[in-house]
């Protein structure tokens, strides 16, 4: 393919991609219609991308030009003074670029005669010979050559990958013609009265075929023209409820002309497989698929979990690995594992709409689709500008330089430093700066990728996105400020709590945007009067000096914030507590614990246990471990939060002792923090914990287990999956599925059918997880 071919190609998958972009966000508009609402429309999605390029061509033409195309043409005077063709300029280039002698290439015999290879005769007028004119040529043309040959490798590399995923399809079909033909209808099965009967039920051709076959385990159709249904050999001693189920969800493929939409979406993946948005599409179209079958299965009268059953025996089925991969290609399985979490939640959730599409539904669909493919077939967003037209003389041309050698070291244009990206830190702003940020940042990106190309516009709408939300962000946290130094200047009679405050947070956005990280030092004399305000006699003053000190997190207010927390006040205490854990400093991990150990106020025994928690150094597990024993359940709360918080493994024993807590919610705090450890010694304990009177503290249990996620938990969950609390067996389902032991089917099974839909729900994800 020539380079002059380049544009349409491109035009043509930019096309498919904003059709296939488009197709995704109407698929999330019916995320609330059936199923087979959003097949439709997956189905439209990768057609239309298949005919985009036909009807790019076959349609006339509405010029946009945003892009132009320059194209060059060689004037046919030039041609006639050289009596040389395009073609011989590639002659004459190969030539050269061997060493032979170029200049007897594609120059007429009268031309060369009298005169050696090496040699160039000039007229008396100083106009170049044939050899000289042709060089020129040479020039202007190797780089159309160079570009059509880059072409021609893209055309190869595209070429090559479409013809492995087609082969697939070939081998696919033909293997299942070769199964066709040695495998026989079906004339004395016992379920084959059944399985005539339920196609007349649902308007299944009476031409469809019922094949049995014993190298196959899994029910599977294929065939546009003939249909066929495929059952395994055991069938045969199959109770009637599973045959009703399996013959339903076949003749349901069978009726929906599934088989034609799969060879659709194989093709569509061929034509554009280099592009991820045909991928994403194919993989939706077969999810679609399978729940709208599963929908009509349903809408026949069959029970949700009775339906979820036979899929997970089927599912075990595959499992073992009895289906031929190579049939893939060409034939409908029953039971994929990579769709099962999905197509069980959604049996089993009794909102989900059952009903098919109508024909005149389905017609409007393909209207709508073709409302947008004609228009935007039809737009050609690039022009060819041709070049302006060479002189008919031509030119004499200049004169050459002298030789010049080269230096020893080649000289290298030097490269612009990039400029450093902001860290995660840096853009943090409030959520209303970024999201607005990156909304419109988006909807620039999506503008410049029709213009510029799809990855160029994204990346510009990422750099826009992020431009916004971090000016927007700062904005935010300086105004914060702002409003945070008058609350400080008039409550603890500050005169410089604002403009200090302010400075503090300028200086510090570019670095921080009001995140953990260690501010600029402010003017010492900030420090120094807000230090002598903790003398003030008034305990409301010194807790606003508090406060700013906190806020300001200058590393010479360490010593106030050390000298407040033996304040006459315990709200002072408490306060200079929490501000020693803002700042995060290892020191302040023994007086923090000396406070939590010996202060009488329990509200800062609870700060000095959070302080330590927050410092986030395992030097503290000792103080914290030896408060579990605190009088107070809000102390002996917050000390195992903190412990969680360091997860540090010496903490078990404590924690393990915390889980027999008089306090409830102690004890639910111990079971999440051993969750967070993930200590296989935690296992027994927690297992214990499962019998516990309140059902929180066994929620977190099942919660923590799973974290742990160690097999010997898997026969107590199993138990638990039976607790009396629908919230308990919930948890304990989502544990089950975190560990992933085969052992937990059967129980999880058995949950399919619970009285609560959240546990059957999780259930189908936790097997989901197992079949993985």
């Amino acid at each position: 393919m020539g380079a002059s071919y380049l544009p349409l190609v491109i035009d043509a998958v930019v096309k498919a991609s904003i059709i296939l972009a488009l197709t995704s966000v109407a698929a999330w508009l019916l995320r609330r219609a059936s199923a087979s609402a959003r097949h439709m429309v997956w189905t439209l999605g990768l057609a239309s991308a298949l005919l985009v390029p036909a009807l790019t061509i076959a349609l006339p033409r509405w010029e946009l030009p945003i892009v132009r195309v320059a194209t060059s043409s060689v004037p046919a005077e030039a041609t006639r003074a050289t009596g040389l063709a395009p073609q011989d300029f590639r002659l004459k280039a190969e030539a050269t670029r061997r060493g032979g002698p170029a200049a007897t290439i594609g120059a007429h015999p009268a031309a060369i005669s009298g005169s050696t290879a090496g040699e160039r005769a000039v007229s008396d007028r100083g106009r170049p010979t044939q050899d000289a004119e042709a060089d020129g040529f040479l020039y202007r043309f190797r780089g159309f050559r160079l570009q059509a040959e880059g072409s021609s490798i893209l055309i190869a590399l595209w070429c090559l990958g479409a013809a492995l995923i087609l082969g697939r399809m070939l081998l696919g079909i033909l293997a299942v013609r070769w199964m066709s033909s040695r495998t026989p209808d079906v004339t004395d099965a016992p379920w084959l009265p059944m399985a005539r009967a339920l196609a007349r039920e649902i308007g299944v051709s009476p031409r469809v075929r019922f094949l049995r076959s014993g190298t196959a385990a899994m029910p599977m159709a294929w065939g546009i023209l003939r249909p066929s249904v495929l059952m395994p050999a055991e069938a045969d001693e199959w109770p009637a409820a599973r045959l009703r189920i399996v013959l339903l969800h076949e003749l349901a493929h069978v009726k929906r002309r599934d088989c034609l939409t799969h060879l659709f979406a194989q093709v569509a993946c061929a034509a554009y497989w280099f592009n991820p948005l045909a991928w994403m599409a194919s993989r939706r179209l077969r999810s679609e698929r399978e729940r709208a079958c599963d929908d009509l299965v349903l809408a026949a009268g069959t029970r949700g979990s009775d339906y979820a059953d036979q899929l997970l025996d089927i599912a075990r089925v595959m499992r073992a690995g009895r289906f031929p991969a190579v049939l893939a290609g060409a034939t409908l399985a029953m039971a994929h594992r990579t769709q099962l979490e999905g197509r069980l939640i959604a049996i089993l959730d009794p909102t989900v709409p059952r009903h098919g599409l109508s024909r005149g539904r389905a017609a409007f669909a393909a209207a709508i689709f073709a409302l947008v493919l004609v228009p935007l077939a039809s737009v050609q967003p690039w022009a060819a500008e041709e070049a302006p037209a060479q002189s008919a003389a031509v030119p004499t041309p200049a004169p050459q330089p002298a030789p010049v050698v080269a230096p020893s070291s080649p000289h290298t244009t030097p490269q612009p430093t990039p400029a450093a990206m902001p860290s995660p830190d840096q853009v943090k702003g409030p959520r209303g700066g970024i999201s607005g940020g990156v909304e419109g940042g988006i909807a620039a990106g999506i503008a410049e990728g029709v213009a510029g190309g799809i990855e160029g516009g994204i990346a510009g709408g990422i750099r826009t996105g992020i431009g916004t939300g971090v000016s927007t962000g700062i904005a935010h946290g300086i105004a914060t400020a702002v409003a945070d130094g008058i609350a400080e200047g008039v409550a603890g009679r500050i005169a410089d709590g604002v403009s200090e405050t302010v400075d503090a947070v300028v200086a510090g956005a570019g670095a921080g945007g009001g995140t953990r990280q260690e501010a600029k030092p402010v003017d010492p004399k900030a420090v120094a009067a807000l230090a002598e305000a903790l003398k003030d006699s008034d305990a409301d003053v010194r807790h606003a000096a508090l406060e700013a000190l906190t806020k300001l997190r200058d590393p010479r207010a360490y010593d106030a914030l050390l000298g407040a927390l033996k304040d006459s006040s315990a709200d002072v205490r408490e306060k200079a507590a929490f501000g020693l854990g803002q700042f995060r400093d290892p020191r302040a991990i023994e007086p923090l614990g000396a406070a939590l150990k010996q202060d009488t106020n329990a509200d800062v025994r609870e700060q000095a246990a959070f302080a330590l928690g927050q410092i986030r150094n395992r030097s503290a597990v000792p103080a914290l471990t030896a408060a579990i024993k605190d009088s107070a359940a809000n102390v002996r709360e917050q000390v195992v939060f903190a412990l969680g918080q360091l997860r540090d493994p010496a903490a078990i024993d404590g924690l393990t002792a915390a889980l027999h807590d008089q306090s409830a919610d102690v004890r639910e705090q111990a079971a999440f923090a051993l969750g967070q450890i993930r200590d296989a010694r935690a296992v027994d304990p927690l297992i214990s914990a499962l019998k516990d009177e309140a059902k929180d503290v066994r929620e977190q249990a099942a919660f923590a287990l799973g974290q742990v996620r160690s097999p010997r938990a898997v026969d107590a969950l199993v138990i638990a999956l039976k607790d009396a609390s629908p919230d308990v067996r919930e948890q304990v389902a989502f544990a089950l599925g975190q560990i992933r032991d085969p052992r937990a089917i059967d129980a999880l099974t058995t949950a399919l059918k619970d009285s609560n839909a959240s546990v059957r729900q999780q259930a189908a994800f936790a097997i989901g997880q197992l079949a993985r």
